[in-house]
């Protein structure tokens, strides 16, 4: 009977502590303008997918990786993968990129 209970016990805690797990933050549809005023919608989905719609139309595909407080996005469209840093405060995803001459997403709300 000990045994069984011992193994019970073990199965929760390796199940609690396998669900503590950081979730992704950023899957979902966001929507807000760069600092030179593109509005601009980015889908992050499960899977390190993502797409890409600006208010001209233009679209794109591909991936995204994140380490710490840092996205990596690499869109087909793009001639390299760009790095930004994210945060998410009070609902709101801000993207700043960490090169001079890539734009950086401020204030984009979830769809």
């Amino acid at each position: 009977m000990k045994k069984v209970f011992l193994s019970l016990i073990v199965i929760v805690a390796v199940l609690f502590v396998s669900g503590c797990g950081k979730t992704n933050e950023l899957v979902g549809t966001w929507n807000g303008d760069t600092n030179d005023g593109l509005n601009t919608t980015f889908e992050f989905k499960k899977g390190d997918k993502v797409s890409y719609l600006n208010e001209y139309g233009i679209t794109s595909e591909g991936t995204y990786k994140i380490k710490d407080d840092i996205v990596t996005i690499d869109l087909k469209s793009w001639s390299e993968a760009k790095n930004y840093k994210f945060t998410i405060k009070k609902g709101k995803l801000s993207l700043t990129a960490q090169d001079s001459y890539s734009p950086s997403y401020t204030d984009m709300i979830k769809k």
